[in-house]
């Protein structure tokens, strides 16, 4: 008797794993971000600097170009091996003539385009720009490894391509932990992370194709642009990117607004508490929404090239369920253990109190949509194994029109939280309006399967919940005292509070769902006991 493949929710579980490890790494990085910054010009202008880059790399190695071409890439494997190596050089070189082009532009025109868009002294402007001079290569290395990364995972290989940010957390690290101790003062140590961080990028690529080599399914480069491939794979590329790209636009127009308000708030620190809120909730976003998005779309492609569509609502609910079940319980404890997390991540150094309390609302808001975040991911990425990147196009477009409208009203009001409250209102409507056009596709999404879930999940909800509240907001005080008594400073005392928040909360919540036999925590004890 064969093997029976392992469902993409439990593929996932692996997958997180590696993930996980990232995204650790991610913290350590913030940390030292924070502590050698804080919440000041320069780390505000590295921040804006960062952000264009960074969104093209999340927009095309996480996801968008590289689930567009993984469809393409496994239609020409139909053929034979050697068509689909031809097929990805022509796609490669074509990216990079692109790329380029697109660099070179950028490169052209900024120091014309971004004093106007980030306003502030000349010293900010121009830091802006030199750091975006520096950082934008990222665009280069960070879209050809999608490339490569989509082509181990097609070949569900998903170990090696999800080590690639990791490779760039630990050049980060490398920086701050080895090299900064050779550079004096602010201004030269940004600049030198800047270009540790375009050499880590450069790394990751080169480990995605020497793991490619590896496989025997390294591209054969050529220039044959006309390539009847070619033509298809960008038609689907540009809605793709687009579309997917709203979501990382609409964190781009928050950082713009974010300063903007900065600007007429001096001493706010509204762009980097904005930023590190943002990253917080990138935490499980990353590590449960594109585990299981990166998982999802093969196992839809393989149902949809079998044409056993039939098999498609089944799976979608097994992994949206799955992902509540891990992503609510995240909402939560970002919600209510916000000033803990912050201040044992971030405190020290240049970050100070006034620092945590600037970061505290945005993060409440944004956590509350860590659930939509993730889901919204995987939706997007179901939609593209039918080829559809229309849908998600037309879809972000009015989340991301609401947005901004959004933003817009509420930043008079709640300053630089209000864009956290419109970004997670939008990402509500794109979960929405999703689900609302699957059964164009024949695809009905089976909501009693995912409510009865959810009414299951209530009650360990509910005592992770309390016993958070109680930590954080009736005992708050005194635990700080008690471990301000044995001489440990606020970062690690915030650090003991947070573990006594954490650790009996999931205790709490994975106990009493093995008590009442929830499905969804089996998966999890069913992998551990394959490993």
């Amino acid at each position: 008797m064969s093997k029976p493949e392992e469902s993409s929710a439990s593929k996932s579980i692996a997958l997180s794993f590696y993930t996980f490890l990232s995204r650790v790494l991610g913290l350590f990085r913030d940390h030292y971000m924070a502590v050698s910054f804080g919440t000041g010009w320069i780390a505000s202008a590295f921040s804006v600097a960062y952000r264009l880059p960074n969104m093209f790399r999340n927009l095309l190695a996480e996801g968008t170009l590289s689930q567009s071409f993984m469809p393409l890439y496994s239609e020409s494997g139909k053929f034979s091996e050697e068509e689909a190596q031809i097929m990805a050089g022509s796609v490669l070189s074509f990216l990079f003539f692109l790329l380029t082009l697109f660099v070179a532009l950028f490169l052209l025109f900024a120091p014309f385009l971004l004093p106007y868009l980030v306003g502030g002294t000349k010293d900010y402007s121009d830091l802006v720009i030199e750091l975006s001079f520096i950082l934008f290569f990222l665009i280069m290395t960070a879209s050809l490894s999608s490339i490569f990364m989509a082509i181990s995972n097609s070949k569900n290989r998903f170990f090696i391509p999800s080590l690639s940010p990791i490779v760039l957390n630990l050049s980060y690290l490398f920086i701050f932990i080895f090299v900064f101790r050779f550079v004096e003062g602010g201004l030269e140590r940004v600049k030198v992370l800047s270009v540790g961080i375009v050499c880590g990028g450069i790394l990751q690529l080169l480990i995605q194709v020497v793991y490619v080599k590896k496989l025997g399914s390294m591209p054969r480069i050529n220039f044959n642009w006309r390539h009847p491939a070619i033509a298809k794979i960008f038609k689907l590329m540009l809605p793709a990117v687009i579309g997917g790209g709203f979501y990382q636009i609409s964190l781009l127009v928050d950082i713009f607004l974010a300063n903007y308000i900065q600007n007429h708030n001096p001493g706010l620190g509204a762009v980097v508490s904005l930023d590190y809120s943002q990253r917080l909730v990138q935490f499980p976003t990353g590590i449960i929404g594109v585990a299981l998005a990166t998982t999802t779309l093969p196992a839809v492609l393989n149902s949809v090239r079998k044409n056993e569509t039939a098999l498609v609502p089944a799976q979608l609910t097994e992994v949206l369920g799955f992902c509540l079940y891990l992503t609510l319980p995240s909402a939560l404890g970002l919600a209510i253990l916000g000033k803990s997390i912050i201040d044992s991540i971030y405190f020290g150094g240049k970050w100070d109190f006034s620092s945590t309390e600037t970061t505290i609302l945005p993060l409440l808001f944004y956590s509350l949509a860590v659930p939509f975040f993730s889901i919204n991911k995987v939706l997007t990425s179901s939609y593209y194994a039918f080829q559809d990147t229309k849908t998600p196009l037309k879809v972000n477009l009015i989340s991301f029109s609401l947005s901004i409208l959004l933003s817009l009203i509420l930043m008079n009001f709640l300053k630089h939280a209000g864009l956290a409250v419109s970004s997670g209102l939008a990402s509500l409507l794109t979960t929405t309006l999703l689900i609302m056009h699957f059964p164009r596709h024949g695809i009905r999404i089976e909501f009693r399967i995912i409510i009865v879930k959810i009414f299951r999940m209530a009650f360990p909800l509910l005592l992770l919940s309390a016993w958070l509240v109680l930590i954080q907001f009736y005992l708050y005080k005194s635990l700080l005292d008690y471990f301000y008594s044995f001489g440990l400073s606020h970062a690690n005392a915030s650090r003991a509070i947070l573990s006594v928040g954490m650790i009996p909360a999931m205790l709490l919540y994975f106990g009493t769902s093995y008590l009442l036999g929830l499905d969804d925590l089996k998966i999890v004890l069913n992998k551990f006991r394959r490993k």
